[in-house]
Order: C-alpha cells, then structure tokens, then sequence
C-alpha cells in the first residue's frame, strides 16, 4: 500500500472511530439528559422540566447527527468544545490528561526497555538460548493484577512508594512498572527468540573467523534482528495507552484514559470525543515512529528496494 492509501485509510478509521463515541449516547438505550443531570447533581430531582432544560441547553433534540456536525466544524477552529457536565473548555482538561499519560508511557517505556535488555543481554554474551519461561510469564502478567499487587506490596504493606494521586516523581514508580513490566517481558521475549538463528547465520562464523569482537558481532546481531521485530514493538508501546487506564484507575492517575472513561461513565460526550481523539493520534503517532525507526535501521539499499 503506498503512504498516501495508508495515511488516508488512517485518517478515515480515525474519524469512524470519533463518529461511533458520538453515537454512544443514543446507542446505550439511556437517556443522555438524564445522564448529564445526575453527573450535575445527584441531589437534584429528575423532573421533566429540568430534563427538558438539560436537552435544550445542549442541543440534544437536534440528534446525533447535527451534535457531531457542530463538533466537527468547532474542531477544525481547535475547539474541542465544553464539557456538558463542567461547563469548562475540553481542551485544557485533554491536554492535562494527555500530558500525564505521555510522562507515564514514557517511564513505562524505559522499564520494558531496561527490562528487555536484561532478558536479552544472556544471549547476546552466549550467543545461543532463550528468554525461556520468565519472559513468557511476564508477558503474560495483566497491568491492572499487576498494579494491584505492587500497590499492596510496595504502597500499602511496606510503604516505599505513594499508592495514589500524581504530585512528583515519585507517582511515576509503582505504575511505570505496573506498565512496563508486561511490555518489557513482550519485546525481551521476542528479541531473544530470534538471536539464536541470526547468530547460526554464516556470515557470523565468517567474522569469528576473521577475529571479530564479539561485542561487535552481537551489536551486528543486533541490528540485523530488530527491523522485522520494530512494528510489533510499536503495537507495544500502543498497547501501553491501552493498560494506561487499568493502571491510572489503580493509582488514581489523572492521565487521559482515566479521563475517558470517567467521561462515558457521566455521557460527558464533548469530553469523551476529545479524549478518543488524543487516544487515537496517539497510536497513530506512535505507529509512525515505529515504521520510520524500522526504515532507518534497515538503511537505503533495503529501505529503496522495500
């Protein structure tokens, strides 16, 4: 597929994405002013009055179809739109989310890279073997399970890191492991699996032969097996905004899928199509960093003949 078919097929299931979150309302069978009214005020009588008023004000009669019409046209103007239970511009609030996600992945990121390296550092020095049955059960460990018991283990039993909330550095520990950990074990497992059949590969007999360092032939290793292996480690990182909102409900994160889900619990439809969207260029901009690393890491004559 060339670029321009697939950034256009991207663009178009991004917006299909966005359409269908403004469907939900309508599509969960529940009344969504009745919805907005108790996200308000729980106190607050539901009358058919204040119903009436809550439809009025945000535009409910018009139907699905004129809401995503005027929210299309507002975002082409970097209006996100208010939130129907705040009052306040989305903007600020995605942002915000948005902002404590990226620095969340982004630890979680270094962990499962920390963690890769560890797994496949043995093989590298042997230059035979396996990530074996540590890496296959690390991987296999869910974010949320795991965030549990590291909150109980470290945060409530022993004390050595905060359980909840997002104040400094320190928030970042039990969660960026929580992530990591699962993703770490993933990319280790897959980078070591492939080695050994790289390393039985001639041209490495050759170099040996030639009196090659054996730091050099591993970094060539290396190098020759990640390519093939960097989409999949794209649809990691990808993966990571998806454990993000197990793991920040856990810890009480404030990151942009605890936002999400906080606004379709309330039918916070505004809110919740903003953070779909930061959800979704956030894959979309990740997958792009995975194919243009894979393009530089196989270098001009294969990337030209690719």
């Amino acid at each position: 597929m060339r670029p321009t078919a697939a950034g256009t097929t991207r663009l178009l299931s991004l917006l299909a994405v966005v359409a269908a979150v403004g469907l939900l309302p309508w599509l969960s069978h529940r009344d969504p002013a009745l919805t907005v009214l108790r996200a308000r005020s729980a106190e607050q009588e539901a009358t058919e009055e204040a119903l009436t008023a809550i439809r009025e004000d945000l535009g409910l009669d018009a139907g699905p179809l004129h809401l995503l019409g005027r929210w299309a046209g507002d975002l082409l103007h970097g209006d996100l739109g208010t939130s129907w239970v705040s009052g306040h511009d989305v903007l600020p609030a995605v942002l915000a989310g948005l902002q404590v996600s990226l620095a969340l992945m982004g630890a979680a990121l270094g962990v499962a890279v920390l963690l890769a390296a560890a797994l496949v550092a043995p093989v590298l020095v042997r230059g035979r073997g396996s990530a074996g049955a540590l890496a296959a059960m690390l991987a296999a460990v869910p974010e949320f399970l795991l965030a549990t018991v590291a909150l109980l283990v470290f945060g409530v039993w022993l004390g050595v890191a905060p359980t909840s909330g997002w104040t400094g550095p320190a928030h970042l520990v039990l969660p960026a492991l929580a992530l990591g950990v699962p993703a770490g074990g993933l990319l280790g497992r897959l980078v070591a699996d492939a080695l050994p059949a790289v390393f039985g590969e001639r041209w490495v007999e050759l170099w040996r032969g030639a009196g090659v360092s054996r730091t050099r032939i591993s970094a060539a290793a290396l190098r020759r097996v990640l390519p093939p292996l960097v989409p999949q480690f794209g649809m990691a990182a990808v993966g990571l905004a998806g454990g993000a909102v197990a793991v920040e409900l856990v810890f009480a994160v404030p990151g942009i899928g605890r936002t999400a889900l906080g606004a379709a619990r309330s039918q916070d439809l505004p809110l919740l199509q903003g953070s779909v969207l930061a959800l979704l260029l956030l894959g979309l901009v990740a997958g792009a960093a995975a194919a243009r690393a894979r393009r530089r890491l196989l270098g001009p004559a294969l990337r030209d003949a690719g």
